[in-house]
């Protein structure tokens, strides 16, 4: 019996229990998102917890990672892993060219297996925008400007790097699916000297050579200037164009006062393999991977019936909610206390019309 009890007090693999101060601290920094979100136009939608598995198979880079299971009529579901991919299945059957543009919000629990000894690290929470039906410039950094403002809210200060997917797809364009998750692979572990010798095996050394430095470099915009002249002759005008688009990104930060929110990293090249264009991710001290990642995939909505540009981000709050600011935490409660419970229930509610937080 008590093997039996054991067993069944364990917790799934994969799930998470939050209780009293987590749970207040998780709800107010999703309210709080929310609030901020819908501040800037955009707008709450909710999508399945799970969904045919082989419509979304080409678009997950580690299939293992999936929680999967079969219906009753035999048909292969999988769990809901990232909102971004339900949600764009459920905009691509229902837009129309006349909803454009369409900003959207949502906050959801995804299952994603990573950890086998550490379980709370299979269940996320997820909450992120997109910005559907813009392209260009002033979208990328509309999204930037509210990925700033949603750090400032839950008063946290990430690293939040700017790469190109762009870039990626310019620089090898022409060596297949396979091939260039493997070329994305090496480039996001820093496995330079591996990535050299891949190089070398679809394009000579010198431009084998040019393409593995410059997935390398990490700085400021005046930097990134200064290299990609140094090295211009060697780039082709896909590259170049890439490049120019982050440049101008930054130059406009900069006149924002966000420049110093960000850094040029281009080894930031999509944790997914349907982005296009711009491409960032940010990092905490304390946690083992990105809190927050985003940006351009102009092509996947089209895959579900509706072709149209988009951009967005997505946060895994509960990865960062150690570190969030003191308007987070358990607030102080008062006691009402008088000659009976009428009497206290009176004196409480006097003091809640105030906005105090009072117990019996």
């Amino acid at each position: 019996m008590t093997e039996k009890l054991n067993r069944f007090l364990q917790v799934p693999m994969g799930t998470e229990t939050i209780y009293i101060e987590d749970a207040y601290r998780h709800r107010l920094a999703n309210e709080e998102l929310g609030k901020l979100f819908t501040s800037w136009g955009y707008l709450p939608v909710e999508t399945p917890v799970f969904d045919f598995f082989d419509i979304y198979q080409e678009f997950i880079p580690v299939e293992k990672d999936i929680y999967r299971l079969i219906d009753r009529e035999g048909d292969l579901l999988m769990l809901r892993s990232d909102i971004t991919l339900f949600l764009a299945k459920q905009m691509g059957l229902s837009l129309k060219e006349t909803d454009l543009p369409v900003r959207v919000c949502y906050s959801g629990t995804i299952l994603r297996h990573q950890n086998r000894e550490d379980i709370s690290k299979n269940e996320f929470f997820q909450t992120g925008v997109e910005l559907i039906g813009k392209k260009g410039h002033n979208a990328d950094l509309e999204i930037l400007m509210l990925l700033s403002s949603t750090f400032r809210t839950l008063e946290i200060k990430p690293a939040l790097h700017i790469g190109s997917r762009e870039l990626l797809n310019a620089s090898v364009p022409d060596i297949g699916n396979s091939g260039k998750r493997e070329i994305e692979r090496l480039i996001s572990y820093r496995d330079f000297d591996e990535l050299g010798r891949r190089l070398r095996g679809i394009t000579d050394s010198k431009r084998a050579d040019t393409i593995k430095e410059l997935f390398q470099f990490t700085g400021s915009a005046e930097e990134l200037r200064n290299y990609t002249e140094s090295i211009k002759p060697a780039l082709n005008p896909k590259e170049i164009s890439a490049i120019d688009k982050l440049l101008l990104i930054m130059e406009d930060l900069a006149k924002l006062n966000l420049g110093g929110d960000f850094v040029l990293d281009l080894s930031e090249v999509g944790n997914q393999p349907y982005y296009t264009g711009i491409v960032f991710q940010g990092y905490l001290d304390g946690v083992d991977s990105a809190v927050v990642s985003g940006g351009r995939y102009d092509n996947l909505l089209g895959e579900f019936g509706f072709t149209t540009p988009s951009v967005g981000f997505s946060l895994l709050l509960r990865k960062i909610e150690n570190q969030l600011g003191k308007k987070f935490s358990l607030p102080a409660f008062d006691k009402a206390e008088g000659e009976n419970f009428i009497d206290s229930l009176q004196k409480a509610e006097k003091l809640r019309k105030k906005g105090r937080i009072v117990i019996l």
